[in-house]
């Protein structure tokens, strides 16, 4: 599936995927997605689980913030 149509697709998610294709500076244009999910541990614990030396890739198909912002979380 190519990264366009997954960020389509599946908005504000977390996707492991096995790279298919990569660009001329191995930016990832084509991915099979293993697990899509609301939760970025669940990919990372299933990442955890892949076969040493498999070719993946994780990412984030919501809007990133700019690194100009700051964030600041308060429990109560």
């Amino acid at each position: 599936m190519k990264v366009t149509t997954l960020k389509k697709k599946y908005k504000n998610k977390w996707v492991l995927g096995e790279v298919l294709k990569e660009g001329k500076y191995q930016e990832v244009l084509e991915v099979n997605p293993i697990i899509i999910s609301d939760d970025r541990d669940e990919v990372y614990k299933a990442l955890g689980n892949i076969k040493r030396g498999a070719h993946v890739t994780t990412m984030y198909t919501g809007q990133i913030p700019p690194p100009d912002k700051a964030y600041i979380l308060a429990v109560t």
